[in-house]
């Protein structure tokens, strides 16, 4: 699973969890959500950050390569996407 991915599940869950009925599954939901927030965070960490090889092999310092900056885009906003 992707850091966009991830990022996606976990708003996912959240809008899931009020709607299980009782506490203890909606603690669950949220539980599940903070996991995968923070996978999604280490994900967007690791890939904005160090020396990184691109889809080419070629060696980067630092930042996204041009996909993982367009998954980004599209699970943070959405909208302005499309409008690209």
């Amino acid at each position: 699973m992707t850091g966009p991915e991830h990022f996606k599940t976990a708003q996912r869950l959240l809008d899931e969890a009020p709607e299980q009925g009782d506490q203890d599954r909606e603690r669950t939901y949220v539980a599940y959500a903070q996991v995968h927030a923070t996978l999604a965070q280490a994900a967007a960490t690791a890939q904005a950050g160090g020396p990184i090889f691109n889809e080419d092999g070629e060696f980067v310092i630092g930042g996204m390569t041009e996909p993982q900056e367009t998954a980004w885009k599209t699970v943070l906003d959405p909208e302005e996407s499309k409008a690209e």
